[in-house]
């Protein structure tokens, strides 16, 4: 048998850009991801300096960007399997643009008002409605232009992307003086509207349609039986919930405790994000190597394992610039095994003609995302700061219980190459 040398196997994980589509939409990916970092996670701050509610209130707000993603989420893969892909893209993109120039008008002409943080909260709803209509598409079109064996490698190729452009984001509007400020919803309305045009131009005469006919398309009702017979699926998702659960204290109270505990509180957690970014790009060979190692299911149990560890044992420290670094870094790696790896497995659990139904379903994990904020600034605010700690490590206890109990006879679960493309 003849072993592939480095070189070729570099040569061959790059070999899917040549599909055009999937250059264009991991450009996008990056690209997209970077100009909404530019405000978003910073919109904690910006509201507890303009609004004057309790902290769990202002969680509730932020958070509402992951609720208004979990129905739509589900509606959205659906009708990408129904209408064609093409048209929920350009409705998620062209929407986004638009919910993110609103942002500046309700912060610029409504400030102080008792409907700010009213209409605050109803756009930031539909931030996640739109985000719902265009992420989960993205990795449905990269997949259906790709053979199996080489879509572990986009979904992974994909999450650095996303997380370079979480490196460049947050520094780069502190340095621009945008972080906090509206014009930060300006730049990032316009971006999503420049991409939207070129989306749209690009993409003009493709067909992205179902490839059956209308009554081979699936129904909601259909896909939803599917999906709640799907042990497997309905276990990933909801260990994902678990660990968004945790996971977001990262970017939403962790702002909070930061900012209050440190004079430079604000540079500080952009620090950490971007600490958080490129910890994941620098560990992805690591994570890549564990993951070649061990199954699907034993890559997301380390995981769990590793995310649970640190947080705990972080709960029991003095807070300390060094030492969040190190948590940062610790959770990048955490982080770097699960998140890809459950794609993986979707990809693989998913029909080919419920792919679109499955990848916007496993949006349900924004519940996590949702609720996360609102319930971190409730333990803060009631048990102070270790408590956050304690509450992140038994959710990710909790993930790690879940995963365990629905993947441990499961043979879909393990990663491996496709014996023909799709």
């Amino acid at each position: 048998m003849t072993v592939a040398s480095p070189k070729e196997t570099r040569g061959a994980a790059f070999a899917l850009y040549r599909s055009p589509l999937v250059s264009v939409t991991m450009a996008g990916t990056f690209f997209l991801k970077m100009v909404s970092f530019l405000c978003i996670p910073f919109m904690t701050i910006y509201l507890s300096e303009n609004v004057d509610v309790p902290p769990y209130v202002i969680g509730v707000i932020v958070g509402l960007s992951q609720i208004g993603s979990l129905g739509a989420g589900f509606f959205s893969g659906v009708l990408s399997d129904r209408v064609g892909k093409r048209l929920v893209l350009l409705v998620g993109l062209f929407g986004s643009a638009a919910i993110f120039l609103l942002f500046f008008l309700v912060a610029t002409f409504l400030k102080g008002t008792a409907a700010f943080p009213v209409l605050f909260g109803v756009l930031n709803a539909g931030y996640g409605v739109m985000s719902a209509f265009f992420w989960p598409v993205t990795q449905v079109l990269m997949a259906d232009s790709l053979p199996k064996e080489h879509r572990p490698a986009v979904f992974r190729h994909r999450y650095v992307l996303t997380n370079c452009a979480v490196a460049v984001g947050p520094p780069a509007g502190v340095l621009l003086g945008l972080a906090s400020a509206g014009a930060a919803f300006v730049v990032s309305g316009l971006a999503y509207l420049v991409f939207a045009l070129a989306f749209w131009w690009i993409t003009r005469g493709r067909a992205f349609e179902h490839a059956g006919g209308p009554s081979e398309r699936p129904t909601f009702t259909g896909a939803l039986k599917v999906l709640a017979t799907d042990r497997i699926f309905l276990g990933l998702t909801v260990s994902m919930i678990l660990f968004a659960l945790a996971y977001c204290q990262i970017g939403s109270n962790l702002s909070v405790l930061v900012s209050e505990e440190f004079s430079d509180g604000v540079r500080f957690f952009s620090l950490l994000l971007a600490v958080n970014a490129v910890g994941v790009i620098v560990l992805q060979p690591l994570a890549t190597a564990i993951a070649k190692q061990l199954s699907s299911r034993r890559t997301i149990l380390f995981g769990n394992a590793l995310f649970a560890a640190v947080c705990l044992i972080f709960g029991f420290l003095d807070l300390g610039k060094a030492g969040l670094v190190a948590l940062v870094v610790v959770i990048s790696l955490a982080e770097v095994l699960v998140v890809p790896t459950v794609s993986i497995v979707v990809d693989e659990l998913a029909p080919a003609d419920l792919r679109g139904t499955y990848f916007g379903a496993s949006t349900l994990r924004n519940l996590g995302m949702g609720v996360g904020p609102a319930a971190g600034g409730l333990v803060l605010g009631v048990c102070g700061n270790p408590a956050l700690f304690f509450f992140m490590g038994l959710c990710g206890l909790a993930a790690l219980a879940v995963v365990h109990l629905t993947l441990r006879e499961n043979s879909v679960a393990d990663t491996g190459a496709s014996p023909e493309p799709v």
